[in-house]
């Protein structure tokens, strides 16, 4: 089968042109001579060295295996150096340093290349440039004069990184999720408002293949994901209408058109070319003309402006070296007038790429690896300037930017976010899309000292902070005894009041008068005038059940005229309040603290003699209280002690609600503040999980116990996993199963001895050819899937049985449901 170009192969430069190039012999005694199962390990080995000398794409497989000979002998020089290699070349890059550092330079010629980069990914800029110096010292009198350059560059990134972590830009940045992202490489992510959709590429197969296999085996293809910049994606849709044994990958998008561009990979080269698309289908594909795509060079994205200013990257000659960006004016639906180079001030001698210019023409985006970066490519802007010309380029800073590639960042219609292609220690694998949105808050900090106002002695206050648009308590602190100053930090900006106390003083409050930057300083001083005949109410607020302290807001008023006298808050760690006033009233105090039922108390002052009142409040919860207990048992009937419960609500199915541990006896007990329902998780030691559905509102009571029975994890043991489902009539997983099946693998990883069948079974509707062969590739799917996770492929077997193997019947809805379901037996 021809190769045919992608885009991705010109587009990015994958390090691994540079890295792992050396292949230090690992010594198999060294390894077998610690190792209990010989054979085993010396096939590991084998496997591990075959994946290594095989190189693109297959370097995390080669990974696995290392890490496992690596439980043998710790000690193997050329293992370690290979580990972090690899480590290098996947994307937790960071976890390369110790094993580097556990080699040794003579161990290959390039160690100290390979140390210099672990140090730069983990961010010791100080110390990668030291071993990026040693290893051209290390060059013979040819190699230096070549290697001086990229030293320069290494240098350079080093430099910005220390500086660019000091500065972070205020953003946030979350991966799109596994419906968009998978162990497969995907990027260029455009965002079309239109169709508010993300259209994108991707190098994932098209049918699961039955063994991992290099993320850079299948060819790029096209794929649309409705609704889904706002929200996790559902689906995926291929792009219809190109062909599909070449590679077609997004290349731009022309708003004021609606046209997508997008590269399409030939034998020897590739072309840019432009369709628009309807209902998920191209239409109308043209290719862009000479001006633009040129037989003998490479092509690999485009923009234009809506002035028809029409930006493109190409390393055809006459540039600055590399690929670089170049502009046109297009001039009609196919017609572009003549190209120039944009020059130096943006292009360099390394490599441009992933343009994208703003309607305007006024802001240009693109990656470099020749500008003073973090490392690989980074994201740059430049602002065009009052004469025409394009300003000096701006890397977008950390944590945008990483020591490692980022591409394709791409600004949506919605000026806070912007969408782009990173690798990330927590992505999905290879490269991911990602969203970044800006964080428009404006945190600061407030400082002060609090006086006598005649005296001018430093007062030791409690200082108080309420919003006035919720009226809702912002923040509390006190004055330092050591300091003699409160401090205060704020999240962000708001209409703020504070409230300043001390005792035997009148009360003052004051607004804040926020600032306009980021992480400002503010000093504002009180002084306070010392009460001739005050009173002091005090005690503190507690939850009338548990008795525990609660913070909870205290309103003062004049009950004669209702005016507000004073506000506080309890402490949240304390319970504790005291408020004090500088003549006696008939006073009325509210206090309220969210989840509980305010009360009211009413005190003549005027008619106690005591300067100091003392008055506790309890407050009772006006949540209800539910409570869920039973045992925890296995499938023989003894009990479970310290099996761990987790409770999940239905809309945060991955962060508990509430959790809970097994007694000695098995005994668990736990209260919540909802009915539900709720998605329960049992796990204990040498057990499967067991997912279960609890609803309060089932029970006419406010408590229901509810044993739970969890099956051994010995051989020929079998459980249904619950919540695997697929997209109809087909063997796409949904994005509902990933949390399930994030749990099934980590229950793999952590029992990593055991062997395990992933079987999948069907209703009786329709042929049982068909359903045999949809079960089977739907169990395939559920095993890619956990090897994608981490789980050894060589653990998992996988097998579909149709109906053949009903355990309901199949004449009611229940019973086809139950029959539609992933089953999990252990093999040995």
């Amino acid at each position: 089968m021809p190769r045919f170009i992608s885009l991705v192969s010109i587009a990015i430069l994958i390090s691994s042109s540079v890295l792992a190039q050396k292949n230090p012999h690992i010594n198999k005694d060294d390894i077998l001579v610690q190792a209990n199962n010989k054979d085993k390990a010396k096939k590991e080995l084998s496997i591990a060295e075959k994946y290594y000398k095989k190189g693109e794409g297959t370097y995390d497989e080669a990974l696995k295996y290392y890490l496992r000979l690596y439980k043998y002998n710790s000690q193997v020089d050329a293992l370690n150096y290979k580990i972090a290699a690899c480590y290098l070349l996947s994307s937790d890059k960071k976890a390369s340093l110790p094993f580097i550092l556990n080699s040794k330079p003579e161990t290959a010629k390039d160690y100290y290349y390979l140390l210099g980069k672990a140090y730069q990914y983990n961010y010791k800029y100080t110390e990668a440039q030291e071993a990026f110096k040693k290893h051209y010292e290390l060059q013979g009198k040819w190699n230096r004069k070549e290697k001086l350059r990229q030293l320069m560059q290494l240098k350079r990134e080093c430099n910005f990184g220390q500086t660019a972590r000091l500065d972070s830009t205020p953003v946030f940045i979350t991966n799109l999720g596994p419906v968009i992202n998978t162990y497969y490489d995907e990027y260029g992510g455009i965002y079309t408002p239109k169709d508010s959709c993300i259209t994108y590429t991707s190098r994932r197969p098209k049918k699961e293949p039955s063994k991992k296999v290099s993320r850079y085996k299948f060819n790029e293809q096209i794929l649309i994901a409705p609704n889904s910049l706002y929200e996790n994606a559902v689906v995926s849709i291929p792009l219809n209408g190109l062909n599909k044994s070449i590679n077609n990958a997004v290349a731009g998008f022309n708003g004021q058109q609606e046209l997508l561009y997008f590269y399409k990979g030939k034998r020897k080269s590739g072309d840019i070319y432009s369709t628009p698309i309807h209902n998920y289908k191209a239409k109308k594909r043209k290719n862009l003309n000479a001006t633009v795509n040129h037989l003998a060079y490479k092509e690999t994205s485009i923009s234009i402006a809506d002035n028809g200013n029409t930006y493109f990257v190409s390393n055809r000659g006459g540039g600055e070296g590399g690929k670089d960006i170049w502009k046109c004016v297009k001039k009609g639906k196919n017609r572009f007038g003549k190209r120039r180079n944009i020059g130096d001030q943006i292009n360099t001698p390394f490599n441009e790429e992933c343009i994208f210019v703003t309607p305007d023409d006024n802001t240009l985006y693109f990656s470099s690896n020749g500008h003073g970066g973090m490392g690989g490519f980074d994201v740059f802007k430049c602002e065009k300037l009052e004469n025409g010309t394009w300003g000096k380029p701006i890397n977008l800073g950390y944590p945008i930017n990483s020591p490692d590639d980022e591409l394709f960042y791409r600004p949506t219609n919605n000026p806070d976010i912007a969408l782009y292609s990173a690798v990330r220690t927590n992505g999905h694998g290879g490269m991911d899309i990602y969203k970044i949105v800006n964080d428009n808050r404006i945190p600061f900090s407030l400082s002060g000292i609090v006086s006598d106002i005649k005296s001018a002695d430093t007062l030791m206050a409690s200082l108080q902070v309420f919003d006035l648009d919720s009226t809702q308590p912002v923040t509390y602190t006190m004055t330092d005894s050591i300091s003699k100053k409160y401090l205060a930090n704020f999240e962000d900006v708001g209409n703020y009041i504070i409230q300043v106390d001390v005792e035997g003083y009148k009360s003052l409050s004051d607004t804040i008068v926020c600032p306009a930057d980021r992480h400002a300083h503010m000093e504002m001083d009180f002084q306070l005038e010392k009460l001739k005949s005050p009173f002091t109410i005090n005690g503190y607020v507690r939850d009338s059940a548990t008795l525990a302290p609660l913070m909870a807001t205290i309103n003062c008023y004049d009950a004669e005229t209702d005016t507000l006298l004073a506000r506080q808050m309890s402490n949240e760690h304390n319970g504790k309040y005291s408020i004090t006033l500088g003549d006696k009233y008939i006073i009325r105090i509210e206090i309220s603290s969210e989840d509980y039922f305010a009360i009211t108390d009413s005190i003549n002052v005027q008619e106690i003699e005591d300067v100091i009142i003392k008055r506790k409040y309890d407050l009772v919860s006006s949540k209800t209280i539910y409570t869920l207990d039973g045992f925890v048992k296995s499938d023989d009937n003894t009990r479970v002690n310290n099996a761990s419960i987790f409770l999940y609500k239905y809309s945060e199915p991955t962060t508990p609600t509430g959790a809970v541990k097994s007694d000695s006896t098995g005994y668990y007990s736990i209260e919540l503040d909802e009915e539900g329902p709720f998605i329960t998780e049992v796990k204990a030691e040498s057990y499967f999980f067991l997912t279960d559905t609890i609803l309060f509102s089932d029970s006419d009571s406010l408590r229901i116990s509810h044993d739970f029975v969890l099956k051994t994890m010995k051989t020929g043991a079998v459980i249904v996993v619950q919540n695997i489902l697929f997209n109809s009539g087909k063997s796409t997983l949904k994005p509902e199963s990933f949390i399930e099946l994030d749990k099934l693998a980590n229950l793999l990883i952590e029992n990593g001895d055991i062997k395990i069948e992933v079987s999948g079974h069907t209703d009786n509707t329709g042929s049982a050819a068909i359903n045999k062969r949809i079960s089977k590739a739907r169990a395939l799917s559920v095993k890619n899937y956990l090897v994608t996770q981490g789980v050894e492929e060589e653990r998992l077997e996988y097998e579909g049985y149709g109906f053949e193997q009903s355990i309901a019947p199949n004449t009611t809805v229940e019973g086809r449901t139950q029959n539609r379901r992933v089953e999990i037996k252990v093999l040995e």
